[in-house]
């Protein structure tokens, strides 16, 4: 077939537009060998065949990203399919941005724990309908532009989490063996829950220090959601140019007990002890080491420096 040109655009974040199709250039699929349980290579067998009769250029990844071949990372691609969870999707457009930069537009299928960004975009094709449906987003191409962020050159899509939660992501990555469910972070949980002594951070907005030097929690990030679906950054917009923080000063395991059911239904913003803001760039520093999560994934201990990446990543809309 002939290859159309995708038009210039000036894009602005949260805009949907309709790009022209090119079947000329390649549409990748990135395949986590352990997501749901087994099920995503046979999927992406699938995807992959149905996609090739239907006149697409097609090559696919069975490795985890992080150990997939850089000449996979193709920025002309006309696609990049993430079969996984948001850690491997966030993997995904982090080595993009590693090896050149340019991100092609994303469309994740989840199977993963939460899959927090297909449940922003809309994505929930029943399990036989999911080959047919990547193919009909495909071929109607509606793009959306979403913020993304920066964590100590780290690209993440949702949230970073500073403090206990990301010690939890971080005991489960050494326990972990295999595929993870909700289920999978009941012993780190329990574990961390025993053991945290709740170090002090201190948190400077856009240049102005917002959190002292205190005992706390903070995230920083895109989404509202977090984990199961509780609403930790209520305000947050994945198109406005901005990151929502969210700093709860919390000294032990009893205030964070009393805080975890205000967090659960969004009513936490107007506990004493929460700070909630917006900013464009985040510091935060601490005088013992204090564990990072990025969308789910451990990423190192403090300092941190986040930066907002405003309109950065494209997304497919089913």
């Amino acid at each position: 077939s002939v290859a159309q040109k995708c038009c210039r655009r000036v894009y602005r974040a949260g805009q949907t537009v309709k790009e022209a199709t090119s079947k000329s250039a390649p549409v990748l699929i990135f395949a986590n060998p352990i997501a749901g349980r087994g099920r995503g290579l046979p999927l992406a067998q699938q995807i992959h065949q149905l996609l090739t009769s239907a006149g697409f250029l097609v090559r696919t990844s069975l490795d985890h990203p992080a150990k997939a071949a850089e000449g996979m990372f193709d920025r002309s691609a006309a696609a990049v399919i993430s079969i996984g969870g948001d850690g491997t999707l966030r993997s995904i457009a982090n080595r993009f941005l590693i090896f050149g930069g340019d991100i092609p537009p994303l469309l994740p299928i989840p199977l993963g724990t939460a899959n927090l960004m297909c449940q922003h975009l809309g994505i929930n094709w029943p399990p036989d309908e999911i080959a047919a449906g990547v193919l009909a987003t495909l071929a109607k191409r509606e793009i959306i532009r979403l913020d993304a962020g920066r964590a100590n050159g780290e690209l993440f899509l949702l949230m970073a989490g500073i403090g206990i939660d990301a010690q939890i992501v971080h005991l489960l990555d050494t326990l972990r063996s295999g595929p993870i469910g909700f289920a999978s972070y009941i012993l780190p949980a329990a574990l961390t829950l025993a053991r945290y002594s709740f170090p002090s951070i201190r948190v400077i907005v856009d240049d102005v220090t917002v959190f002292p030097n205190a005992p706390a929690l903070a995230f920083v990030g895109n989404i509202r959601e977090y984990g199961t679906g509780f609403p930790i950054l209520t305000h947050a917009r994945p198109d406005d140019g901005l990151l929502d923080i969210c700093i709860i000063a919390c000294r032990d395991h009893r205030a964070l007990l009393e805080l975890l059911p205000l967090v659960a239904t969004g009513e936490h913003l107007r506990h004493e002890n929460v700070i909630y803001l917006r900013g464009r760039k985040v510091r935060i520093e601490s005088t013992e080491s204090v564990p990072v999560q990025l969308d789910g994934d451990a990423a190192g201990h403090t300092p941190l420096r986040i930066e907002v990446l405003p309109a950065r990543v494209r997304f497919f809309k089913s």
